[in-house]
């Protein structure tokens, strides 16, 4: 049906307008130089190459003998609408990895009056010798043309949209960030497409095209990677796509598209109404929304004298509890300095009003392994610049409550023996390896002049990735043991759950196969739930409890489990024959009646194709 509607506006189109123009090649890769040629009822054509407005004339056709950003013009007697076609063709050029081709007017992103990329005529140094009131620093936003091919090389969306530099300090590097934003001023309002394998959204109002931030000279994933560990723990990340980046015709490299974490975010990732959504960033600063929520949850923390259970319960009005201890074990285990001011909270009315957590920006990750991070975190002082007293409020005053801090010792056991297990993190590693290694460009001569300098040689690479193994060996060695000084003083012991069928869910996390072990702290009570396979039943454990929940409270060197199934008879349903017979005869009615509407509409456009052709004969 969808195509016979096609078919059928094309029709409309040809005899009502009579504005067709055919390209003879679609926008994808290319082995070899193609002959591009345009048919159509224009009565001239003009084009360009290098993103400008189209000026030079197209005659019978245009060789195509490199990468090339094509944008034609064609010209129709008598309207006045403005036609712009555009078509990017990769020219002998390997890849796995979708493409993103920009064609935009040089001026915008190369001229010191207005372009977005450079110093600019009036940019100075500041105190500290930093560029101030650089182009690159200021908001301005300009057209540009973009198609994004998929790996099937076909175009995923074709469209005019804005954009602007994006990013903090990493805007003075060489490699800059970009923002893209569809706008219905450009002619479409959401970028079309299920860009990310991760997330089932299809309709985006902004993207970024992210270099990787401060990791843009080392490994080009570092935050993807955090993002890809987290993806399972219910926090909020942006999703990615890594992409090979064309603009005007000339290759720039690797980089990442990423989701946009703002108020169109928050409706495409939670259905949260716009209005009622309100973005906070680093101590207080509003990104979107209002900020009245979140002051009001601040200044009663930072009123609170002790945090009771009564005091806790009103806590856990204004926080996603488990989605903030998630989200500050992750940043602890990362030792992410950055974390402290790169925080997005978020919160919607129309939901439950609750604070959770965006994991943003996490490019300063992967530090020193033994970092006393845990104690700069819950320090009552400024020990450094990235533990200001605002940035460890929330955690110091919750862990006065029993009841947060058992959950959080838990917490923080449970996800480095599964989400940020070592094995577990060496393992995304291997992945995100197997997909950049051979996509990244090497030789610096290949891209665009600016950025020639910022390509690592492989074996260099290899070493920025062979420290985040290293990382995961180590980290846990110091971590661990700053948790039982700190908070678990009783020390460790090692849970092992026996079993070959069902599962565990550990501490109200997701469900775990059996069997399973990993290392937890002593005297801390922490449940555990048997989960049944289909077809089996939970009857007790081994220690005869049969309660399926378990509260495990523990203060010996190892701990052996088991849940014992029963299997259980499934029972058979047969279905009514009188029931199957009337779906499959409503089914089949709806069917024919969708080939019958496919067939009229047929019909139609080949009756208005054949009054078109008349019509043209009879003037002739």
């Amino acid at each position: 049906m969808r195509y016979l509607s096609l078919l059928l506006s094309l029709l409309i189109s040809t005899i009502f307008f009579g504005q067709v123009v055919e390209v003879s090649h679609s926008s994808g890769k290319y082995d070899e130089s193609i002959l591009v040629e345009i048919e159509g009822d224009f009565t001239k054509a003009y084009y360009s190459i290098d993103g400008s407005k189209p000026s030079r004339r197209f005659s019978k056709s245009i060789e195509i003998s490199k990468s090339t950003f094509l944008q034609i013009k064609p010209v129709f007697a008598g309207d006045s609408i403005d036609t712009l076609i555009s078509r990017t063709y990769i020219l002998n050029f390997e890849t796995k990895l979708p493409i993103l081709s920009i064609g935009v007017d040089e001026d915008y992103f190369w001229d010191k009056g207005k372009g977005i990329y450079v110093l600019g005529a009036h940019v100075y140094k500041d105190t500290l010798g930093h560029w101030s009131n650089a182009n690159y620093q200021k908001k301005w936003e300009r057209p540009i043309h973009i198609i994004y091919l998929d790996t099937n090389n076909q175009e995923g969306f074709n469209q005019k949209c804005g954009i602007k530099i994006f990013g903090e300090s990493t805007r003075r590097l060489p490699d800059k960030s970009m923002k893209i934003i569809a706008r219905s001023d450009y002619g479409t309002s959401r970028f079309q497409h299920r860009i990310f394998p991760q997330k089932d959204i299809s309709a985006f109002k902004q993207l970024v095209i992210r270099t990787s931030g401060n990791d843009y000279k080392g490994s080009r994933f570092k935050d993807v990677l955090n993002a890809y560990l987290v993806r399972n723990i219910g926090l909020d990340y942006m999703a990615y796509q890594p992409i090979q980046l064309f603009i005007n015709g000339q290759y720039w490299g690797l980089y990442n598209l990423r989701e946009k974490v703002n108020e169109h975010y928050l409706f495409e990732n939670h259905g949260a109404n716009r209005d009622s959504s309100s973005i906070i960033m680093g101590r207080w600063v509003r990104q979107h929304g209002s900020s009245s929520d979140y002051m009001k949850m601040y200044n009663w923390f930072m009123r609170l004298d002790t945090m009771d259970n009564e005091a806790y319960e009103k806590a856990k009005t204004f926080l996603d509890i488990r989605n903030y201890i998630n989200y500050r074990v992750f940043q602890i285990y990362l030792n992410n300095t950055d974390s402290r001011g790169n925080i997005r909270y978020w919160n919607a009315k129309d939901l439950d009003g609750k604070f959770r957590m965006i994991l943003y920006d996490t490019d300063l990750s992967f530090g020193t392994a033994s970092r006393k991070y845990l104690e700069k975190c819950l320090s009552s002082k400024r020990t450094d610049w990235f533990n200001p007293e605002w940035s460890t409020l929330y955690l110091r005053k919750l862990m006065q409550n029993e009841a947060f801090k058992n959950d959080f010792i838990n917490q923080m056991a449970h996800l480095m023996n599964t989400a940020i297990h070592r094995d577990t993190i060496i393992a995304a590693v291997d992945k995100l390896e197997g997909i950049y290694k051979d996509e990244l460009p090497r030789d610096g001569k290949l891209l665009a002049r600016h950025l020639k300098r910022v390509p690592l040689s492989e074996e260099e690479w290899l070493k920025k990735v062979a420290h985040f193994r290293m990382y995961a060996k180590l980290r846990h060695r110091h971590l661990r043991p700053e948790m039982v000084k700190l908070l678990a003083p009783k020390g460790m012991y090692i849970l092992k759950i026996a079993g070959d069928t069902g599962s565990i869910v550990v501490n109200e996390n997701y469900p775990i196969k059996l069997p399973f072990e990993g290392i937890y702290y002593k005297d801390i009570p922490l449940p555990i739930k048997a989960v049944e396979n289909e077809g089996w039943q939970f009857i007790k454990w081994s220690d005869g409890d049969t309660s399926q929940v378990k509260l495990i409270h523990n203060l010996e060197d190892t701990l052996l489990v088991q849940p014992i199934y029963e299997r259980i008879e499934s029972e058979v349903v047969i279905e009514s024959s009188i029931e199957n017979v009337e779906k499959e005869a409503t089914n089949n009615t709806d069917n024919e009646l969708m080939l019958l509407i496919g067939y009229g509409l047929l019909g139609l456009g080949s009756l208005l194709l054949l009054v078109y052709v008349v019509l043209k004969i009879t003037k002739r």
